[in-house]
């Protein structure tokens, strides 16, 4: 009987360990994914850039926009993306379990609304590829 028990809390503690340690390779993969993201970003290099986001050669158009105007504004955002630690946010966007990381750029000494970047990750797409970009504000004020 002790036997057994001793046997199912060896279980349970190896389904948790296992648990932690697939967490943290999707941590890690998410995280090595940003950083080739905004290096694609801060090289305008559009092939690598639409290898990151999943659907972009539906998009193609827009996501090339979103690179370059993200690119004419690396100077800017610079800081905040390289210190900026990264923290992977669990959400629920269009009723499915997905991870984010957002990002908030405040242009100093100004009323421009700051800018958002949130960038969507789902499972089954891969955590190696970037489900969705969104980038909200008023992008052209915030350009200036």
């Amino acid at each position: 009987m002790k036997a057994i028990k001793y046997i199912s809390l060896a279980l349970i503690l190896l389904s948790i360990s296992c648990c932690v340690n697939k967490k943290q390779k999707d941590e890690d993969q998410i995280k090595t994914t940003i950083q080739n993201f905004w290096k694609s970003v801060q090289n305008n290099d559009e092939a690598n850039y639409l290898k990151l986001v999943d659907g972009s050669e539906e998009y193609q158009f827009a996501m090339l926009n979103q690179l370059h105007y993200l690119n004419r504004n690396y100077s800017k955002i610079k800081n905040i993306v390289e210190s900026k630690e990264m923290q992977i946010k669990d959400t629920n966007e269009l009723g499915e379990s997905q991870k984010c990381v957002e990002y908030l750029f405040v242009k100093p000494n100004s009323t421009v609304e700051p800018l958002s970047v949130k960038l969507f990750f789902f499972r089954p797409v891969g955590y190696n590829k970037i489900f969705n970009v969104q980038i909200l504000g008023n992008m052209p004020e915030w350009e200036k």
